[in-house]
């Protein structure tokens, strides 16, 4: 036979209060907000001033005005501090001159008045309008294979930026060549010439809050110097080689530019058999069935 048994549980329930703590001297806050001067939902035009206004819900003991840090931050991660002040006010304001569509982002303000310390909600501001074209330069423009080059992208506008690098595929539409998001105004990126190196690049800026890219800068083009001639390849005797006799195969090049060394290399179907590094390399042998191939010379650069 069998009973059932019902298990009831009791819960004890109870109220939870949470309650801020006072600073040492009896301070507590309540809240922070920021505002900003125009509120525009369409987004503020490009050229107009901006008022940040950061505002603290303080308690202070009777009598008694603390003094109270306001920090100003552009970014959701809090990228860049815009301005730090200590004052007795329960508002302080940051002023934003002649925006620019790159001011466009999330702002927050912080407040702390002896051990206590609150932020503000994050504020999104649009700035509507045309990034301005960055600067593209090319540092030296004129180049030796085997050389670095320096590609350098600048704008004027308020990081942080996303710089993109471009080149131009036989000279037509531009390719990404590289890219970099960056807190700072110029960035940089080394190139390392090569035959395949293309020679035509350019710049854009792209400003990630408020997904908007510039125009393409001028395009530079990077001028690449062979300091070789080409390979010259000879075999002798330059007719019939019989099985028995000695056959020579030279490889050579003239140096346009004396302090860059070449590095030789003569080659059998896929197989290098013989490595110099010096304009001229001579390979000898007596022939015989198995020298029976395709013969070659290709050349590469050697460091500076």
């Amino acid at each position: 036979m069998f009973k059932v048994v019902t298990v009831q549980s009791v819960f004890h329930k109870e109220h939870v209060h949470v309650i801020k703590t006072m600073g040492a001297t009896g301070v507590i806050i309540n809240s922070v907000k920021l505002k900003y001067n125009p509120a525009d939902a369409g987004g503020i035009k490009q050229g107009s001033n901006i008022t940040l206004t950061c505002s603290v819900d303080i308690l202070t003991p009777s009598g008694q005005s603390p003094q109270i840090s306001y920090l100003f931050y552009k970014g959701q991660a809090q990228d860049a501090l815009l301005k730090t002040v200590t004052i007795q006010a329960q508002e302080s304001q940051y002023l934003i001159q002649s925006a620019r569509p790159s001011h466009s982002g999330y702002y927050s303000c912080e407040v702390e008045a002896e051990s206590q310390r609150e932020e503000s909600a994050f504020t999104f501001i649009a700035v509507t309008g045309n990034l301005q074209t960055p600067v593209f330069t090319i540092r030296p423009t004129e180049v030796i294979l085997g050389d670095l080059t320096e590609l350098c992208c600048t704008s004027e506008e308020i990081p942080p930026l996303t710089f993109i690098f471009y080149t131009y595929k036989n000279g037509l539409n531009p390719v990404r060549l590289h890219e970099n998001s960056s807190k700072n105004k110029t960035v940089t990126h080394q190139l390392r010439v090569t035959t395949d190196t293309e020679k035509n690049y350019s710049c854009t800026i792209e400003v990630p809050a408020a997904r908007s890219v510039s125009k393409h800068s001028e395009v530079v083009q990077l001028s690449v110097q062979n300091p070789f001639s080409d390979p010259e390849f000879e075999i002798e005797p330059s007719n019939r080689i019989v099985e028995g006799v000695k056959f020579t195969i030279k490889c050579r090049v003239t140096s346009l530019l004396p302090h860059v060394k070449p590095q030789l290399i003569s080659i059998k179907d896929t197989t290098p058999i013989r490595i110099g590094n010096t304009s001229t390399v001579v390979f000898s042998k007596t022939a015989n069935a198995t020298d029976t191939g395709k013969y070659g010379c290709m050349m590469r650069y050697l460091e500076l």
